[in-house]
């Protein structure tokens, strides 16, 4: 099960980080929470803000048989995707791993593996959810709370119990399946395959057709001519 061992941090440098100094101390699905970070990590080493009143939480797995770090990101992204149906909003998971609300932040996830020897040994997913922590007015244009949303004060314990929970199942039920945990992922996606978009290549901006949307990348097709784009932040709002 994930979260039958639980420890709540004050404040930390970022749950993953923790997890990952400290890993032989935890047994597999331990969870870590902090009330706060103060060097959140988004993916490519980028900071993420979390501040008292968000969801800040990290996994650990010790799996027996290894399942690629994709699996576990897309496990995470529609089990928050779902939890958050409940409460009536609707969310969509943009390429690869943050969870947006009509064209704002509302979380993201960080799947990393531990390895020791050449040999993966354990792996940690982050996930980092504004819940009822305001958002900077720096951040305003990009970022959003559930409480904003919602117009109310989320409880954060429901949050961590039920996404945890989801994640479980769709771990159990789907973990010699991957393809059909991807079919979850893509109900989700936004853009999705088959849809226009521009991203940037060599200083310009170009637009064409998501041909195919895999873990790593988005093959566009262009005027005929293939482009793969490997990181969000190459795609044009």
């Amino acid at each position: 099960m994930i979260g039958e061992e639980l420890e709540v941090l004050y404040e930390v440098d970022s749950t993953n980080e923790f997890l990952k100094r400290n890993y032989r101390s935890f047994h597999d699905g331990a969870v870590v929470v902090a009330i706060k970070q103060t060097a959140g990590k988004g993916r490519f080493g980028r900071t993420w803000y979390s501040p008292e009143g968000g969801l800040w939480y990290s996994v650990l797995f010790k799996p027996k048989v290894h399942i690629g770090l994709h699996v576990y990101t897309k496990i995470f992204s529609v089990s928050i995707a779902e939890v958050l149906k409940k409460l009536k909003v609707k969310v969509t998971i943009k390429w690869p791993n943050d969870i947006y609300y009509e064209g704002k932040k509302l979380a993201g996830i960080l799947a990393e593996a531990i390895s020791e020897n050449n040999r993966v040994v354990a792996i940690v997913v982050g996930v980092g959810i504004n819940v009822n922590n305001n958002i900077p007015d720096e951040l305003k244009d990009i970022g959003i709370s559930l409480s904003q949303i919602l117009k109310k004060k989320v409880k954060i314990t429901y949050l961590l119990d039920e996404i945890n929970k989801y994640a479980w199942h769709l771990l159990v039920t789907y973990r010699n399946e991957p393809e059909n945990i991807t079919k979850l992922w893509k109900k989700y996606l936004y853009p999705k395959e088959g849809a226009q978009i521009k991203f940037k290549h060599e200083g310009e901006v170009l637009e064409g057709t998501i041909l195919k949307i895999s873990d790593e990348a988005m093959y566009i097709d262009v005027g005929g001519k293939v482009h793969v784009v490997q990181s969000i932040h190459e795609l044009v709002e």
